[in-house]
Order: structure tokens, then sequence, then C-alpha cells
């Protein structure tokens, strides 16, 4: 049970300074067309998206590596209460589930540790690694672009993003000066679940000086499903009880930017409470507060032609209650991050950047279900990635060598010392085809509760046993990736493969023995069931579940198509039809748990003068490729659409907008959840607001 919601006095008056500057402009100018378009089958080029976890901030089309860009108008359609739930219809992209509450990324199949995600180049530094109930401290409600880099990108970033890397870009540490007043606010209300959210974010910039602020508030009752929350009919009819939600973030920051370079500072925090949707009453409140600091020189050096620092720390805490007023394992993590980076000049053709990062983190979980033992971790790499054109496209490699360290409670320290190596090109095959090909060999470390769980953990109604004699993970992952990026007909197409060594993972147990291994085996074809203190029991409420490791594999394909049907006046309409498959399984033949179910997608977007809209139309396929002793999930249809209104004015625009998600309000159970027999997605949703923007 969540508390009441609470209006943020802070939010309130700075939306009532902000929003009557917006309406004090004359709002007579007429519309621009939203896009531009010739006469011919090539619409003009529209300005490039750079990728700023790119360390040349490249174009994402400039990339060898398979990346997604979400920004503008496609960005505020998909937003969501938490990051993967945003993320969850890019290509290759899903994301865990456990109510509305908490959603980190899945990318490929893979996610948890595997999967870095990230606020304006510095990781997270939240518990959202150590269990799906636990949600990214990152709010979505300030991004405004966020970048999926897919498959390992650990020669950046490290072994945490052996799967991937999702960066979301926010304007807390601004490296530019916008003179005068800037900034937008909006509102809105869905009506499952009876949401409510608003944010603001302001900018004043003079002379070198910059200053931003932004504010953002969401509330949210238990939400609506269609039928059954149980798959076995069990549970609550026609609503999710316990999936309430809360969220409210806010941030001030300063930067000073001169002619050879830039510093900015940011103080962010966030608060959040949820409901967990398998307990009855238990919920937990979490809150972060943050410090982020960012500076850049422009050749400071001789041969050197930038150098930037990224530097933040956090305090991080939540405890999960059993019920109001009724405390239980409280966590905490106190994390810091540094990264320096320097670009050198072109040598001998070869342009690169080469630099050092350094991390320490602090964990501890204490409580009944404190089953990972407090830990500090070090962690210390180095790294050099280099690219060059050559006659065919271009040329790019990169190496990283890390060491790793955690000191648990009661155990003995560990460390491993991970080593990564990628190469990739780019083929120009005429002005409209490029041919991409990309190979990785990266390690990772295992976590702190891969290697030390034991333990029940009620959110996922399981009893979790780590390994302290896990090695690292060794994966070998191929790419090849084809697309034509101009005229009126465009696609793109990926295939890979990746080969997992010492893969770890979760998986439950059919021995009949008790969670410390007494007891008498035996098999009886059904997952191992424990009560709280780990005796074994097969009605227990817990599923028994260890930390395993094993030779994997990973392949799929991605792609989509995109046509422009009408181009120029008086209407623009674009078709794209999309879709991924991705599978995991051991080297044995046997299925890895918890899989993204293929998806096949038709979507529609058109813009007239002020007007523009969308329509997706996404079938997820049934889920039968599981693991031992995982249920099947049954597939099921997405129909989402939107329809903007836009009034200019002379200094803002106004955008008002109607979205419908789940318009079919089919009864969908995400594969990739630990409590899709539980726990259903929202059923249908209308969602109405607003955007102010000054110009």
């Amino acid at each position: 049970m969540l508390l009441p919601y609470r209006r943020s006095a802070i939010a309130s008056a700075l939306y009532l300074a902000f929003f009557p500057l917006a309406h004090a402009a004359d709002a007579t100018t007429p519309a621009a067309p939203t896009t531009v378009a010739t006469n011919d089958d090539t619409p003009e080029a529209l300005p490039e998206i750079i990728v700023t976890a790119d360390p040349f901030a490249r174009a994402a089309d400039q990339l060898t590596q398979p990346v997604e860009v979400l920004s503008g108008a496609d960005l505020d359609r998909q937003r969501g209460a938490s990051i993967g739930e945003t993320l969850e219809h890019e290509l290759g992209v899903s994301t865990t589930d456990f109510g509305r509450g908490a959603g980190r990324p899945i990318i490929r199949g893979q996610g948890g540790p595997r999967v870095l995600v990230m606020e304006n180049g510095s990781p997270s530094m939240d518990a959202s690694d150590v269990s799906t109930d636990h949600d990214v401290s990152i709010d979505p409600a300030h991004a405004e672009q966020m970048e999926i880099l897919k498959g390992p990108s650990a020669l950046l970033y490290g072994s945490a993003a052996s799967a991937g890397v999702v960066n979301v870009v926010t304007g807390r540490l601004p490296d530019t000066v916008t003179p005068g007043l800037s900034g937008s606010a909006g509102a809105g209300y869905g009506s499952n679940g009876d949401q409510r959210y608003g944010n603001a974010d302001i900018g004043y910039g003079f002379g070198g000086t910059q200053l931003h602020a932004d504010i953002s508030g969401n509330n949210s009752s238990d939400y609506d499903i269609h039928g059954n929350s149980a798959l076995d009919g069990s549970g609550a009819q026609g609503h999710m009880p316990n999936s309430a939600t809360r969220k409210d973030s806010g941030s001030l920051s300063v930067a000073q930017v001169w002619d050879g370079g830039s510093i900015a500072g940011s103080v962010s925090r966030v608060v959040a409470e949820y409901g967990l949707p398998v307990e009855e009453t238990a919920f937990i409140d979490m809150s972060q507060t943050r410090y982020d600091l960012e500076a850049k020189l422009k050749n400071p050096l001789p041969g050197i032609a930038s150098l930037r620092l990224r530097s933040g720390y956090n305090d991080y805490g939540h405890v999960e209650f059993e019920s109001p007023g009724v405390a239980g394992t409280r966590f905490a993590n106190q994390q810091s991050d540094t990264r320096l980076e320097a670009v050198h000049e072109p040598l001998v053709g070869w342009v690169g950047v080469f630099g050092l990062q350094y991390g320490h983190r602090d964990f501890s979980a204490v409580g009944e279900e404190a089953f990972v033992p407090p830990t500090i971790s070090t962690d210390l790499g180095v790294f050099l990635v280099e690219q060059r054109p050559v006659s065919w496209g271009s040329l790019e490699f990169g190496i990283r060598s890390d060491h790793n360290q955690s000191d648990p409670d009661g155990y003995a320290d560990k460390s491993f010392d991970p080593f990564s190596l990628s190469a990739g090109t780019t083929v120009d095959l005429g002005n409209d085809y490029h041919l991409k090909f990309y190979a990785t060999r990266s390690q990772r470390s295992p976590e702190s509760e891969e290697l030390y769980s034991f333990g029940p953990h009620g959110a996922t109604s399981t009893f979790e046993r780590g390994d302290a004699d896990l090695n690292m993970e060794t994966a070998n992952n191929f790419e090849i990736g084809l697309d034509k990026h101009s005229g009126r007909l465009q696609w793109r197409a990926n295939v890979y493969y990746e080969y997992i060594k010492n893969y770890i993972f979760e998986q439950e147990t059919d021995r009949g023995l008790n969670a410390d291994g007494s007891g008498v085996a035996s098999s009886d074809g059904e997952a191992d069931r424990v009560d709280d203190e780990g005796n074994f029991d097969p009605n227990g409420e817990l599923l028994l579940v260890n930390y395993s490791q094993a030779n994997a594999r990973f392949y799929g394909v991605e792609g989509e198509i995109g046509y422009a049907l009408l181009q120029g006046a008086p209407i623009n309409l674009q078709a794209r039809l999309f879709g991924d498959a991705a599978y995991g399984e051991l080297t044995g033949g046997d299925n890895l748990p918890r899989i993204t179910p293929a998806r096949i997608g038709l979507g529609l977007e058109a813009d007239h003068d002020r007007w523009s809209g969308n329509l997706d139309l996404i079938q997820v396929l049934k889920q039968d490729r599981v693991a031992q002793l995982e249920t099947d999930t049954d597939g099921y249809t997405m129909l989402n659409a939107s329809m903007n209104y836009t009034l200019p004015g002379e200094s803002h625009s106004t955008t008002f907008y109607i979205r419908g998600r789940n318009l079919l309000d089919q009864e969908a159970r995400r594969a990739t959840s630990f409590i899709k027999d539980e726990v259903p997605l929202p059923g249908a949703s209308v969602i109405v607001g607003f955007e102010v923007k000054l110009l």
C-alpha cells in the first residue's frame, strides 16, 4: 500500500512561474511544416543525431556497432514510467517487468549486470542490477535522447556493458550557452490507474554561464488489467492489486563555457515509492542523491584534440516495506565513478581515444531478506579505441584491460582481470548502402549477487543461492549489418551470433534438498520450493534458484523497412515494417530462461500542417523455447496510437496530444518477467496531455 500522493511545492511554484511566460507570447505565427521534402524521390537530409556515448561524437549511421537512438517526438510518444518501459519497442530491446514500478532494459535476451544503464555517460549507480524488483534510478521524464549500443560495449565502459549500453542524455550537464530564457513544461493524465504526471525544465544563459533546473512528478494508482491477474485464475479480477507508483525527481546545475572548453556541475535527487504486486502490502521506498561533474578542454596539449573528464558520486538507498510502517530489508549503495578520455590528433591516418576509468562501490543490505552480504568493490580500467577512413569506408579496433576487486563481509576477497578486444569495418556500397562487420572478444567478472547470494527474496518469490567459485565469462561476438540509408525506400538488417564461455544464469533445481544442501535427494519433475528458512517444502512460497555456469550461445536477427507513401504537401505518410528475434541456449541444447520472444510490427506515421500522428500494431509471438521447469508464455497483439496538435507562437509552441496504449485491451504477459504468471501488463489506457516549449 502506497502513501498518498504528495504534490511537490517546488514543482508547483516552478510550473506556475514558468507557464505564464510561455502564454504571454504572441501566438499568431503560422505553423511551419514538420518535415521537408523535394518533388523527387529523395527527401532532404534531416539534421544528424549525434551519439554522445560514442567518444568520437559520430552519427548513428557512422558507427560500426549497431545502435538505436530515440529522441524528439518518438521519445515523447514512447516515454513511460521506467527506462525499460520507454525502450521496450526498440529493435532488439525488451524489459524486465515488475509491475509499473520497475523495468530495466534487456538487450538481445540479456539484462541485469550485463546491460549498463547510464545518465550522460555516467552509471546509474543504484541497485537495479541486483534484482528485477529494483528500478533504475534515472527518471525518463528528463530524457532528451536515449542511446542503445547493442552487443558488447566493454571496450569503452567495462565488463558491466558486456551485452550493451543504454545512455540517457539529459540537459543537466550543458556544454553550450543558450542566451536568455529557455525551457519546457507539460502535464498529462492517463485513464488506466488514474495516472497523473507533470514536468518542467528551465534554463537561463548569460555571458559564458548556463543555468539549468528541472523537476517532475508521476503518480498512479493500481492499474486495470484484462481478465484475472493470475494465469491460473486465482488472482484479482480486472485490476492489479498493489501496483500503484509514485516518482518525483529534479536537479539544479550550472556550467561555465569558454572558447577552450567547458565545466558543468549538477546535483539531482529522485524519490520513488511503488508496490510489489506479487505481495499484498509490500512496497519499496527508494531515494537517490547524486552529484555529477563534467569538464571538457579543446587542444589542451600538443597532439591531443580534446580531453573530457566525467565524475559522479551518489548516495542511494531503498527500504522494502512488508506493509506501511513495517520496514523489512534496507539496501544502501554509495558509489562513485570517474572517467578520463583523451582524443588524439591523427597519427599515421588513425584517430583514437584513450583513457582510464575508476569506480568504487560500497553496497550493503540489512534485514530479514538481506540475501547479499555487504561488499566493497573497486574497478580500474584502461582503454584505447582507434578508427581511420579507408578507400572502401572505415576501420576501427579497440582494446581494454580491467582489474575488478570485491571485498565481501564473511567471504574471502575476490579479484578478476577481464580483457577485451574489438574490431570492425564499414564498407560503403555506393552512396546509399552500408555493409558492416563487427567482432568482439569480451570478458565479464561475476557480480556480488552472483557470487555470494544466499537467502530469501520475497519480491521475486525466490530463495537465491550464489556460487563463490564462479569464473569470468568470455564472450565472442560476431555481427553483420546491411542498410540502405537514403531515398524513399530505406531499410536495415542485422544478424548476430555470440558464444559465451562460462555464462552465468539463474536456474531452478529439482533435487528435493534444503537450500543448504542437506536432506535426502529426490526428483519429481517439478522445480524445488522452500520456506523462508530454506527448508525444502513442495508447497513452499519460494522457488529455489541457483546461480549456475555453462557455455551458451545467443543469436538473432533484427530489421526494419521504411517507405514514404506520400511526401510533400498536403500530407506526409510513412509506413514501417519491423521485427526482431533473439534466441539463447546452452551449448548442450537446453534453452536459457526468460528470453525475449520474437516480434513483428507495422507502423504508420503521418503529419499535415499542425497535425501529426502514428499507429503501431505489434505482434509478440508465443515463447515456447523455454528452459527446463519454465512455463510457456502466450503471444499477444499490442495496438498503440497517438495524435498531436501544435499551436505555434512567436517565442513558444504548445502541443496537445492524445495517446492510446494496448487499445485492444489484451491480456499480455512478458516472457522476460520472473512474475509473469502472477502479474500481467496494464490493460487499455488513454493518455491526454500538453507540452509548452520556449523557442
